[in-house]
């Protein structure tokens, strides 16, 4: 048997929204049945042998099929915070992509008939290298449900000489909008020796500056970009035109 979904995510260090699961899950052959047991999740859908790797003594699902997987069968939100990651190119160079767009189209294709397949091949095609966190990926999801404007992502704003990233730029609003996770004031790696008032400052300074070039302004924590009524009523205070979905939520 080869471990897949939540489980292959886990290993392989995808992040999972609902964190990880009881169940091991695993992938077995179509004719095999998916009777499971307790504690074990079997997903009888076959599966072509190059989307098998060898992990840490285990067969598991590659990043690519463990996307597809995970994009047939869990919602919209999570789905798509697994796909951006294993497409995310880091800007500071910590994380290498784990996959591309075209990797992801292909397992599809070879893992057909899949149910879920067409919520899956959605979330192949919304997902970007560009987001930088889960509440980023879950805020995108969420400003797509609610039919905002596609927003850009990662723009710069040149301020007194230094260079600024925004999560979310509306050009034609000329408005910023920006996922405030705990992570960039608790994780060591974004704290980089810095004391936590250290960060606060230079947090306070960046808005600061970026208020000076723009209309409009607001984040939000990670709570509220998981939610679509929360960050829809943020969102309209940026006074942002509402449209129809881009995203469907099945």
């Amino acid at each position: 048997m080869v471990v897949s979904h939540q489980s292959a995510a886990a290993l392989w260090g995808l992040p999972l929204l609902e964190g990880r699961t009881a169940d091991v899950h695993f992938t077995i052959d179509r004719s095999s049945g998916g009777r499971s047991d307790p504690g074990i999740r079997k997903h009888a859908l076959g599966i072509d042998t190059g989307d098998v790797v060898m992990l840490d003594g285990l067969l598991v699902t590659s990043v690519a099929r463990t996307v597809v997987d995970i994009g047939a069968t869990l919602d919209l939100t999570a789905s798509v915070v697994v796909a951006d990651r294993a497409l995310h190119v880091d800007r500071f160079a910590r994380l290498a992509p784990l996959a591309t767009r075209e990797e992801l189209f292909e397992v599809l294709e070879r893992s057909l008939p899949l149910r879920g397949s067409i919520r899956a091949r959605a979330v192949i095609a919304f997902a970007t290298h560009l987001s930088g966190s889960p509440g980023e990926s879950g805020s995108r999801v969420n400003i797509a449900l609610n039919g905002f404007p596609e927003p850009i992502l990662q723009q710069k704003f040149s301020v007194d000489g230094r260079e600024y990233d925004t999560d979310f730029y509306w050009r034609e609003q000329d408005a910023i909008g920006e996922s405030d996770g705990k992570g960039k004031y608790f994780e060591a790696r974004y704290l980089q020796g810095r004391s936590l008032e250290e960060v606060l400052f230079a947090e306070k300074t960046r808005e600061d500056a970026l208020r000076r070039k723009v209309r409009a302004f607001t984040r939000w924590d990670f709570l509220t970009g998981m939610s679509q009524p929360r960050l829809r009523r943020r969102l309209l205070e940026l006074d942002l035109p509402v449209g129809s979905p881009r995203l469907r939520g099945h």
